[in-house]
């Protein structure tokens, strides 16, 4: 049976971590070029004859002080857990910045492999790293790859091998020197400590480090032990010392000191034959993109066109999904007898999963031009430009990282938190993401604004986005200087190379992202309409309170007399042109005639055909409403009636608290998206049109299911993420009296305008 033996793979974000863990095990870990890609450890197997090695592909980090979640989890397992290797991966273009991680895992005695990774990059930037040199002067092997492309892989799985197999041939531990001050330091922090205890398990120069750098996990080892107490009071007050002397906090000292050290390497082994002041392309790039005053329009700019495009181009396979539906409902209606199961199935299924496969292209296009965005790198860009406003609330910009991921789904945003380095950040971030709006609720806004805004649907949409991350910055600024006082910890913020992205990982990740609506229309979606259609089919027995059939033959009749009043009008003046004038005069009057004829008589149709549609809508309302899903809405309408929105949208956005699409599919069942007349979602914007619903409040109901408390699964991920029904539950409250409020003033406000009708 094969020995297995434990490697862990560390470095910091962007070093090409994970795409090392991927060549060397096969996996297939997603892949980013923006922080927080990786938060959880990820596992794989790497085999050659008898040895069997565990690989735990560790979250990006870029020091082993364990403050962020990711950082404990990289800290714990290297520490606690002790790999036989770890192997550390750097970005080779970028080794300043790589090597301070480097140089406390060389502190700690643990065995350590380099990978320089983004050899290619490093390059293209004239870099020459003398190899031998560096891993002589650090004290370990050190490897070329570029992982992207699997160069230098094979000969990666060699040395991991080979020091596997035979760690001391292939290790010489440095003592790396720092002030003298701090030598001295830790020099007498190790004379006190006993030699048992945390002696027994860690180097006793990196606990004296450690203890100075008031690292709690160290501290609470020698808590644990007895006799520690003059130890850990000594370590503070040489702690206070070098802070007072130095005027810098002790954490900063150790940095300083560590750089110091690295600077000192690289001039040894990296030699760079372009001047050093020459921009990169991707410096001259963010000399524009992360500009301070032209950085946020920019990315508003971005933000417009993704909407644009996804409006427009996903128009074309809208509509031809949008005919198909339609076609299999006129079929549907045309071979299947009357009854319940024709109801079902047409009015139930094909309304509401119908009413969301229309708006399928539209999810996909938004989620590739998202993809686009984060693989290119300036996902990281847009994370920079708002740190200023993240600032504001009491966050930095990599909190805005997880709020652009709730534009795809706020779930993942939500678990995304967990790259945060305090509780604080975390709660207060969690709080205010659902207030990103997630690609659940575009079916809702494309639906709204095709029947209402068609001119200028990307702009409305843009404004409901927009409201979203401006409606996250006020909540999250009251909520700092009330609920979460205090400030958030700093953060340098990660801006990696522009890259140039694959179609393979861009379609990959769109794929990915796109078929869990696929999944949800199948599944979730499917079972909910059922459910609605029962809700709105039931019970059967109704006593219409108007005589509908009545109101048809009346406006019938009304409409046959002023037909013929029309008729007897032209035949009347048209006789008059024929008794008087010559013939040239005679045929223009009558050809003008005809005209005016022909278009009084199209007009007087399509009133007719209106008048009838309006019927059959109010006949359809006046039916729904006496049923289940009728009397829930009418229960809840009072509550929002002072907003605009009538007992049909009360129903939707109750059932849209399960999953945010439902908003559409409702409405789908409730105006009789199937009908054979005018099925698809054409003619359940022609029904909206028709209704009491007006432009203001179709936009009001596009802010209210962008506030209203999220959808269940969000719901479920707050009550995981923060451990607190309490915090849940607020969640819940504070987004509906939010929604509640904003739509009132904006409601109200229009009224005063004269923007209601």
């Amino acid at each position: 049976m094969p020995s297995i033996r434990s490697v862990a793979i560390v470095g910091n974000p962007n070093s090409g971590k994970t795409s090392v863990f991927n060549a060397l095990t096969g996996s297939r870990q997603k892949i980013g070029n923006w922080p927080g890609v990786t938060v959880e450890k990820k596992e794989g197997l790497l085999k050659r004859q008898d040895v069997q090695i565990n690989m735990v592909d560790l979250p990006g980090i870029y020091s082993l002080l364990p403050h962020s979640i990711e950082e404990r989890i990289a800290y714990e397992h290297i520490i606690t857990e002790k790999p036989e290797l770890v192997v550390n991966v750097l970005d080779a273009s970028n080794l300043e910045r790589s090597l301070y991680l480097t140089v406390q895992l060389i502190e700690s005695h643990i065995p350590v492999l380099l990978v320089l990774n983004m050899m290619d990059l490093a390059e293209s930037k004239d870099l020459k790293i003398d190899l031998p040199a560096l891993s002589t002067l650090i004290g370990c092997p050190a490897v070329p790859t570029v992982a992207r492309s699997g160069r230098g892989i094979p000969e990666l799985t060699d040395r991991i091998f080979s020091m596997i197999q035979s760690p001391e041939d292939y290790r010489r531990h440095i003592h790396i020197a720092y002030h003298r001050d701090g030598e001295e330091s830790i020099r007498i922090l190790e004379e006190m400590m006993f030699p048992q205890g945390p002696v027994r398990e860690h180097d006793s120069r990196w606990l004296a480090m450690k203890l100075l750098e008031r690292d709690p996990t160290v501290r609470e080892l020698f808590t644990a032990f007895p006799g520690s107490e003059t130890l850990l009071e000594t370590a503070e007050q040489s702690a206070a010392s070098l802070e007072q002397r130095f005027r810098t906090e002790i954490r900063g000292l150790f940095t300083q000191w560590r750089y110091g050290f690295i600077n000192g390497l690289l001039k040894e082994t990296v030699q760079r034959h372009s001047e050093e002041d020459i921009l990169s392309t991707s410096r001259k790039i963010d000399l524009l993109l992360t500009n301070k005053y032209l950085g946020i329009p920019i990315f508003l700019g971005f933000l417009f066109m993704t909407f644009k495009l996804t409006f427009d181009l996903g128009q074309i396979p809208m509509d031809l999904i949008d005919s198909g539906v339609a076609s299999l409902a006129g079929y549907l209606n045309g071979i299947m007898s009357d009854g319940l199961f024709r109801e079902l199935i047409v009015d139930g299924v094909l309304a509401g999963v119908g009413g969301i496969a229309v708006f399928l292209p539209n999810i996909f296009i938004l989620f590739f031009l998202i993809s686009l965005m984060e693989d290119s790198g300036y996902m990281a860009r847009a994370a920079f430009i708002m740190d200023r406003v993240m600032h504001s609330i009491g966050l930095h910009g990599k909190a805005f990282i997880p709020m652009i991921m709730g534009f795809g789904c706020n779930v993942p945003a939500i678990v995304g938190t967990r790259i945060l380095e305090s509780e604080r950040d975390r709660l207060l971030s969690i709080l205010i993401n659902p207030l990103m709006s997630c690609s659940a609720r575009l079916p809702v806004y494309i639906l709204l604004t095709g029947a209402f805004f068609p001119e200028h649907g990307a702009a409305v949409i843009l404004s409901i986005y927009t409201m979203g991350i401006l409606l996250a910055i006020l909540t999250g600024k009251i909520f700092s200087k009330t609920l979460f006082k205090g400030d958030s910890l700093p953060f340098v913020m990660e801006l990696p190379p522009y890259l140039k992205p694959s179609l393979r990982s861009l379609f990959l990740h769109t794929w990915e992202r796109g078929s869990m609506f696929i999944r949800k229309m199948g599944s979730i979606i499917l079972f909910g309409s059922i459910l609605i259609w029962s809700f709105s089919a039931f019970p059967r027995d109704i006593d219409s309170r108007k005589d509908f059939n009545g109101m048809r033959m009346e406006a019938e009749q009304l409409f046959q007399q002023r037909a013929q009043e029309l008729e007897t009008d032209f035949n009347s003046r048209h006789s008059q042109i024929y008794d008087t004038g010559d013939e040239t005069t005679q045929f223009e009057e009558s050809r003008s005639l005809k005209a005016e004829f022909l278009k009084k008589q199209m007009l007087l149709e399509s009133r007719y055909r209106d008048e009838l549609s309006s019927i059959e809508n109010a006949e359809l309302a006046e039916i729904t409403s006496q049923r289940y899903l009728g009397r829930i809405g009418k229960f809840i309408e009072p509550a929002l009636k002072p907003i605009g929105i009538d007992w049909q949208g009360s129903v939707a956005l109750i059932v849209g608290f399960i999953a945010k699409e439902f908003v559409v599919s409702t409405y789908g069942i409730l105006y009789g998206f199937g009908s054979e007349e005018e099925a698809g979602s054409q003619g359940l914007v022609s029904r909206l049109r028709q209704s009491a619903m007006s432009p203001l409040t179709a936009f009001v109901l596009m802010v209210f299911t962008l506030i209203y408390t999220p959808c269940l699964a969000t719901v479920a991920a707050i009550k995981q993420e923060t451990n607190s029904w309490k915090w849940t539950f607020f969640s819940i409250f504070y987004s509906l009296g939010l929604a509640w409020v904003l739509s009132f003033i904006i409601y109200r406000g229009g009224l005063l305008l004269g923007l209601g009708a």
